[in-house]
C-alpha cells in the first residue's frame, strides 16, 4: 500500500520531507509524490480556514461534505477548538486517513472514530481526479 511510505515520519512545524513534516507537509508530498500534484507555495494558514482557502489549496477542488463521498487522495480538514487547524489525506474509501499529529510520528486513522468524525469539517477533491 502507498501510504506505508509515509508511516512514522517525525513531525516537525514547517517539515515537508521524510525526514520529517507536519500535516501540511504530509500532505504536499503525498499529492506531489503520488499524483504529481502540487499545491501552491505559500499555501494559506488553515487557522480561520474557509471554504475558498480550502478549494485554492488543492488547486480548485470539489468540496465534499459527507465522509461516505470520501474517496482515495480526497484531503480531508478538521476543526480543532473551533477553527480548521488539522489536515489529513485518504488512504482508502473506507474511512483511513494518513495524517501528522503535533510531536508525534505520522500514523493511519480511521475518519469513522467518534473523535474523527466529530472533528471532521470536509474534504476536497481535486479536479480532474
Amino acid at each position: 500500500m502507498w501510504s506505508n511510505q509515509y508511516l512514522n515520519i517525525p513531525w516537525k512545524w514547517g517539515g515537508d520531507t521524510k525526514t520529517n513534516c507536519d500535516c501540511l507537509g504530509l500532505v504536499k508530498m503525498v499529492l506531489h509524490e503520488q499524483l504529481d500534484m502540487d499545491l501552491p507555495e505559500q499555501s494559506p494558514s488553515l487557522v480561520d480556514a474557509n471554504y475558498d482557502m480550502i478549494q485554492n489549496a488543492v488547486k480548485h477542488g470539489t468540496i465534499i461534505d459527507e465522509i461516505k463521498d470520501l474517496k482515495e487522495f480526497d484531503v480531508v480538514f478538521f476543526k480543532i477548538k473551533g477553527e480548521v487547524r488539522h489536515m489529513g489525506i485518504m488512504v482508502d474509501k473506507f474511512g483511513k486517513f494518513l495524517h501528522q499529529i503535533e510531536n508525534k510520528p505520522s500514523r493511519l486513522s480511521k475518519l469513522n472514530s467518534l473523535f474523527w468524525k466529530r472533528k471532521f469539517y470536509c474534504g476536497v477533491r481535486a479536479n480532474g481526479r
